[in-house]
């Protein structure tokens, strides 16, 4: 009896044994896949690397998902573009909140415009996501009076909502999203793509498309026509590379603190090797004199 009740403690302590090591274990197992990962794309070189522009939603701080200081925690840990979400008072008055209930008590877009005069945020592009339209003077108003139309996107235009914001109602540039469908990409196959209708239609700036769709030849044909463009949908240390690679410029990341940290890695790869090349360059010129 006892020798039962001996083997049944053993087996229980090796089953907490077990259950805190793959605790333990598994963020470590994670990390060091993550990490391999990243050394298989950081090893190739990324032609466009001086003009990634890495774009983030604001960060939640203090449970307030659309905040002036949450701007200024993405911008922090590495976004030079960031969205937040847009919505407009009664009065017209664009404030910044993923609700409409809370416009009341949300902070003003001008209070954002103003924080993002100051020094170290007076090159930061804004995407203002759209959850909520109003009519648009106040915005168009506001927009330039603080010297931010450059600096100012707007997105959230999915192909139900087409037509809710055109050229005739903003002077803001905007994006549409767009999902490439088959004849799109066979078009770019065989070089018949042009620029989607729903540009020239609704008078906007170009698209959002889905990391999915942003394959070398479709970044290389919206390239090619011009087509200003932003990926989203980047939901893993691959499809980021990968989107990096085929091209693409402008990025819209969940997790801005991991993915700016890779593309910094990469920036720094890249340098050394650049390095190296150079002095062994050096060195066989040396050689042959």
């Amino acid at each position: 009896m006892k020798n039962k009740k001996l083997g049944i403690l053993i087996a229980c302590v090796l089953v907490v044994v077990i259950a805190v090591a793959s605790v333990v274990t598994a963020p470590l197992i994670k990390t060091a896949s993550e990490n391999s990962t990243v050394r298989k794309y950081t090893s190739q070189n990324l032609k466009n690397v001086d003009n990634v522009i890495l774009l983030s939603h604001c960060i939640e701080i203090d449970g307030k998902t659309n905040s002036v200081a949450g701007v200024k925690e993405a911008v922090r840990l590495g976004a030079q573009a960031v969205a937040v979400d847009l919505c407009f008072r009664k009065d017209g008055t664009p404030v910044i909140t993923d609700n409409y209930e809370n416009v009341d008590s949300a902070t003003t877009l001008e209070e954002l415009y103003n924080s993002l005069s100051s020094d170290g945020f007076n090159e930061v592009q804004l995407y203002l996501n759209i959850v909520q339209l109003s009519e648009m003077s106040k915005l168009n108003a506001l927009t330039v009076d603080h010297n931010m139309v450059g600096r100012t996107l707007i997105t959230g235009i999915d192909e139900a909502h087409y037509g809710m914001i055109t050229g005739d109602s903003t002077i803001i540039p905007f994006l549409l999203k767009h999902e490439l469908n088959k004849d799109d990409k066979d078009a770019i196959s065989d070089g018949s793509f042009s620029v989607p209708e729903s540009i020239a239609q609704y008078g906007a700036s170009g698209l959002e498309i889905s990391a999915n769709d942003a394959s070398a030849e479709v970044v290389g044909a919206l390239n090619d026509f011009g087509i200003p463009f932003i990926v989203s949908g980047i939901d893993s240390i691959e499809s980021f590379c990968e989107t990096l690679l085929n091209g693409a410029s402008t990025v819209y990341v969940d997790d801005i603190e991991k993915y700016s940290g890779i593309l910094d890695d990469w920036t720094v790869s890249m340098q050394e090797r650049h390095s190296i090349s150079v002095e062994q360059s050096l060195a066989e010129l040396k050689k042959n004199k």
